[in-house]
C-alpha cells in the first residue's frame, strides 16, 4: 500500500468519524478543554488537510465537496433527538475545512521545497540543467 493510499483511507475515515461524532447522541460527543467552535473548526481542518494531501490535484473539487459535506453532516443532526442543526455550526466547519485544505497544500509545497534531493532545475525547454551552470 502506498503512502498516498494510506492518506486516502485516512481522509475517508476522518470524514466518517466526523459524521459519527456529529450525529451521535450529545453524551457521546468527545469532551475537550477548548471551546466547541474551536473543536469543530479544528476537526474539519484536520480532515481538510488530510484530504488535501490525499488528493493533491483536486483543490477546487475538494473545497466544494468539504463545504457541502459540512452542511450535509450538520443537517444530519435533525435525525438525532439530542442534537440540533445550526447554520452557524456548518459555517464554522466549512471554514475549518478550507483552512485545512490550505494547510495541506502548504505542507505539500514545503515538502517539495525542503526535501527535494534534486539540485537541478528544469529549463523552459524541459531539459534538466544544473543551477551552477551559467
Amino acid at each position: 500500500m502506498t503512502l498516498r493510499s494510506l492518506f486516502r483511507a485516512a481522509a475517508w475515515a476522518a470524514l466518517l468519524v466526523l459524521v459519527f461524532v456529529t450525529v451521535s447522541p450529545i453524551g457521546w460527543r468527545p469532551h475537550t478543554v477548548t471551546e466547541v467552535g474551536i473543536d469543530r473548526a479544528a476537526a474539519f481542518a484536520l480532515a481538510g488537510a488530510i484530504f488535501a494531501i490525499a488528493y493533491p490535484r483536486r483543490w477546487l473539487s475538494l473545497a466544494v465537496f468539504l463545504i457541502a459535506a459540512a452542511f450535509f453532516i450538520e443537517m444530519l443532526q435533525w435525525i438525532s433527538p439530542t442534537r440540533h442543526a445550526e447554520v452557524s455550526d456548518a459555517v464554522v466547519k466549512s471554514i475549518g475545512s478550507v483552512v485545512g485544505l490550505a494547510l495541506g497544500k502548504l505542507a505539500l509545497v514545503a515538502r517539495r521545497r525542503w526535501f527535494s534531493s534534486d539540485d537541478r532545475a528544469p529549463d523552459p525547454a524541459g531539459r534538466k540543467i544544473s543551477r551552477d551552470a551559467s
